[in-house]
């Protein structure tokens, strides 16, 4: 083979591999139609007629999604678990992780779509959004449960929000931002309303790692790397991550891991040795080695028994 036959053919293999990474479908809520849009409010009736009543696929966003269904039959599947849909339900999904609705019949709601640019012109900060523990990145992700009561109030909100974004009204994104943040206060006590104690405020050190964690996991994968970005020693970060939410830093970064590993085998195409590769191991066999002590079961069947 000459030295063109071989340069033809790693090119193959690029471009084949670039094509299978991350083969999630990804949607941003800035697009060639709206290049700086930072937020998005439509009608679940709207999406459903536009779709003419078909599910849409498995898919995840760059951007925050809130999903305020008054009316509705069908599910929800985030991630690994699937929530049967009713009606008075809030859905919070997060940025990166996977879902798709499907109902058979319309539905009767909105769908609030905002970037992290939204939050922070309007001063909602990034700890506040932590704090109030709505968006669950990893993990289980069920629905806020309403009584008709507060499915009244938060009606209210949403309509008022709506009228904004549909209408001509100077400052309408403030007014925007200040009824979204009533919006998930009040999401937010009524998720603790059984709860005696205030929700404890994440520290500076969990909510700095948990940043750098999302952005680096791929390719950081020790707790000296994230140490040494917050200048304090392994030892310490395990200990306050340890106090903080019950597992050490390491498994943090290992759970991280494993989370989009397990996203990637259930709704990508990608094979096992290309999402090796996208999660930073050098081989194949280790990323097996690891997927298998996490889960106990090798990445292979993972993807086949959840299939």
């Amino acid at each position: 083979m000459t030295v063109i036959q071989k340069l033809l053919v790693l090119q193959r293999s690029i471009n084949q591999f670039m094509k299978a990474v991350d083969a999630i479908k990804v949607y941003h809520l800035a697009n060639e139609e709206f290049p700086k849009r930072f937020l998005n409010m439509e009608r679940m009736e709207a999406i459903y007629d536009r779709a003419q009543g078909k599910a849409n696929e498995a898919h995840r966003h760059d951007f925050y999604t809130i999903v305020w269904i008054k009316e509705g039959e069908g599910r929800h599947l985030i991630d690994f678990n699937t929530y049967p849909i009713t009606g008075n339900l809030v859905f919070f999904i997060s940025p990166g992780q996977v879902h798709q609705i499907d109902t058979p019949t319309k539905p009767e709601g909105c769908v609030i779509t905002f970037s992290n640019d939204f939050l922070v012109r309007n001063d909602i900060s990034p700890e506040f959004i932590a704090n109030i523990n709505l968006f669950r990145p990893y993990g289980e992700s069920p629905p806020l449960v309403l009584t008709q009561a507060t499915s009244d109030k938060i009606k209210g909100i949403v309509e008022e929000m709506f009228a904004f974004f549909t209408g001509g009204d100077g400052y309408r994104y403030q007014a925007i931002g200040a009824l979204m943040k009533l919006f998930l206060i009040h999401c937010n006590n009524i998720s603790n309303i059984d709860k005696q104690d205030e929700v404890n405020e994440v520290s500076p050190v969990l909510f700095n790692f948990r940043q750098l964690v999302e952005a680096h996991f791929k390719r950081l994968h020790k707790v000296k790397d994230y140490a040494a970005f917050l200048f304090i020693t392994p030892k310490h970060l395990n200990q306050v991550i340890k106090e903080a939410i019950g597992c050490t830093a390491k498994d943090y970064i290992l759970d991280r891991i494993s989370m989009e590993a397990k996203r990637m085998l259930l709704h990508s195409g990608n094979s096992v040795k290309q999402i090796a590769i996208e999660l930073g191991f050098k081989e194949p066999l280790h990323f097996s080695a690891f997927f298998k002590k996490c889960t106990g079961q090798s990445p292979s069947d993972f993807r086949k028994n959840n299939q």
